[in-house]
C-alpha cells in the first residue's frame, strides 16, 4: 500500500493549521526569542498561503479522506493543541519541530516525479521556507534543551 500523499490544497491546509499553531505557541511562551520565531514562522506561513491560494482551485477537491496525509497531519495536531497550552516550552517547541518534520515531507514528497508538475514547482519554490523553519525550530529545541 503506497503512503498517502498530499496535494496542494492539503499543503495549504497544514499551512493554515501551522499559523493557528504558531499563534498559540506565541501566545503561550515566556521567552521573548520564542515569541519573536513564532511569531516570524506564523507571519512566513501566512504569506505561503497567500501565495499559494491564488494556485488552488478548491472546486471538485474532495474532502481530505480518513487515510489521507492531512487527516493524519490533523491527528497529530489534536496533541499539539493540548500541549501549547499546558507543557513546558521544551515540549511544545519538540511538538512544533515534530509538525515541521510532517510538513516538510509532504512538501519533499510533492516534489516527486510522479505528483502533478504545478505542485511540483509550487513545492519546490517554497520548499526551502518550510526547510528553515523547521531548521530554527530544531535549533531552538536544541538550545532550550541545554
Amino acid at each position: 500500500m503506497n503512503r498517502p500523499t498530499a496535494n496542494l490544497f492539503e499543503l495549504v491546509e497544514a499551512l493554515n493549521d501551522g499559523v493557528r499553531f504558531f499563534d498559540l505557541a506565541a501566545e503561550h511562551s515566556r521567552h521573548v526569542a520564542c515569541i519573536e520565531l513564532f511569531h516570524q514562522i506564523r507571519r512566513r506561513k501566512a504569506d505561503i498561503v497567500t501565495e499559494l491560494m491564488a494556485e488552488v482551485d478548491p472546486v471538485g477537491l474532495p474532502p481530505p479522506g480518513a487515510d489521507s496525509w492531512l487527516a493524519g497531519f490533523r491527528q497529530a495536531c489534536a496533541g499539539l493543541k493540548i500541549r501549547l497550552a499546558t507543557a513546558p516550552e521544551p515540549i511544545v517547541i519538540a511538538a512544533l519541530e515534530a509538525q515541521e518534520v510532517r510538513l516538510l515531507r509532504a512538501f519533499r514528497d510533492a516534489i516527486g516525479r510522479d505528483r502533478p508538475p504545478q505542485l511540483r514547482e509550487l513545492a519546490a519554490t517554497y520548499l526551502p521556507e518550510v526547510e528553515q523553519a523547521r531548521d530554527c525550530l530544531h535549533a531552538l529545541h536544541r538550545h532550550v534543551a541545554h
